[in-house]
């Protein structure tokens, strides 16, 4: 599990988006559950990937040349308590680009808090095979850089 308290700063994610905080994200307790906070946090990651280019043949969906991207990992830290109703706020950006992969840094934020923050990677493949990221992808992902990374 990653506890890199970097992550929790919402002055170093340079790409923001939403998302809503919906009842059934609550478990009997009336907290937000692990698995809705989990789905915030792909919300953040896909809309990042597709704002800043990567999807159609670039990382996600497999492009005409058969290069698709996957999620490789996610290491999740749940950092408070959070309920019904409201907004996040999901803050993304690069921590580092491998050689046919990246890792993102993500965090949500709700009342002022951050309640949960990950790094997670996705690796480009073409078939089954690591494929490498071309250096005008490489120079688009290296705009999103987190500040302190």
């Amino acid at each position: 599990m990653s506890r890199d308290k970097r992550l929790q700063d919402r002055t170093i994610y340079p790409h923001w988006c939403t998302d809503t905080v919906r009842f059934s994200d609550q478990d009997a307790a009336g907290h937000v559950n692990n698995v809705a906070l989990c789905a915030y946090l792909e919300t953040a990651r896909l809309t990042f990937i597709r704002d800043v280019g990567m999807m159609n043949g670039g990382m996600m969906t497999r492009g005409e040349d058969g290069v698709r991207g996957i999620s490789a990992g996610m290491n999740v830290s749940f950092l408070a308590e959070s309920h019904w109703p409201g907004q996040v706020e999901l803050g993304t950006g690069v921590i580092s680009v491998g050689t046919s992969s990246v890792t993102v840094g993500s965090a949500a934020f709700k009342d002022g808090a951050c309640i949960v923050a990950a790094e997670m990677t996705v690796v480009r493949l073409k078939g089954k095979t690591p494929h490498p990221i071309g250096p005008d992808l490489r120079a688009a992902l290296e705009k999103y850089r987190l500040k302190g990374f």
